[in-house]
């Protein structure tokens, strides 16, 4: 079994893997990154992940990023948590499809929301970059509920049929809404999925661990 060290930021993306771990049910050591207080940026945690984002997993003393790769590696490890499917390339292929995606797609349109003065540094522009990104969020939000419907019509409650990583990284895009008050009313299978998986005992334990760090990082604020 390998030691597992995860570094997730409450409420940030790193959720994704978060839940993939609990799903595994390996044992592994959490430890919360305030990224608002820069945390990300100290020495210690560059030394692990030069790029100064979570997630990170640490396995046996060798650092892994990315949401993507980590997921893929407890899918290959723990095949019996079903995270990706087996047995099937162009399965496996299409949820790793998905799941570069939700990275390289919808994650970066909420990163205008979350942070805007990175994008533009005008004077006043923050709002206006942040109703930017409204739209093009709306679209992928429409895919999935699209996709979502699909599954539902097929009597599957899950993304791709049966449970799998994609499922947790849609959780994390719901919740991101939710935080921004985002108008949802258009896609009632995606508020279901959300509901389902918050029946999930992965999804829960996830939450009450990252809800309990959030906590401690505002108490020593």
């Amino acid at each position: 079994m390998p030691q597992l060290n995860f570094f997730f930021g409450p409420g940030a993306c790193s959720l994704a893997s978060h839940i993939a771990l609990e799903e595994t049910g390996a044992p592994f050591t959490a430890k919360a990154v305030a990224l608002r207080k820069g945390e990300q940026q100290a020495p210690e945690y560059l030394a692990m992940n030069p790029k100064g984002k979570v997630p990170l997993l640490v396995i046996d003393g060798k650092p892994l990023t990315e949401n993507v790769a980590i997921l893929s590696y407890l899918a290959k490890t723990f095949p019996q948590a079903k995270l990706l499917p087996t047995g099937d390339a162009l399965q496996e292929a299409e949820v790793l499809s998905f799941l570069a995606w939700c990275t390289a797609g919808i994650h970066p349109v909420f990163s205008r929301m979350f942070g805007p003065q990175r994008f533009c540094d005008l004077p006043d522009s923050a709002d206006n970059v942040k109703k930017l990104a409204v739209g093009p969020t709306a679209q992928n939000f429409a895919l999935i509920e699209k996709m979502l419907a699909n599954t539902v019509q097929a009597g599957k409650d899950w993304l791709f049929g049966d449970f799998s990583a994609a499922d947790g990284y849609l959780f994390v895009f719901w919740r991101w809404a939710q935080f921004h008050k985002l108008d949802v009313s258009a896609y009632p299978n995606y508020a279901k999925h959300f509901e389902r998986m918050l029946a999930r005992p992965s999804v829960q334990r996830a939450m009450a661990r990252e809800q309990a760090a959030q906590a401690e990082i505002e108490k020593a604020a």
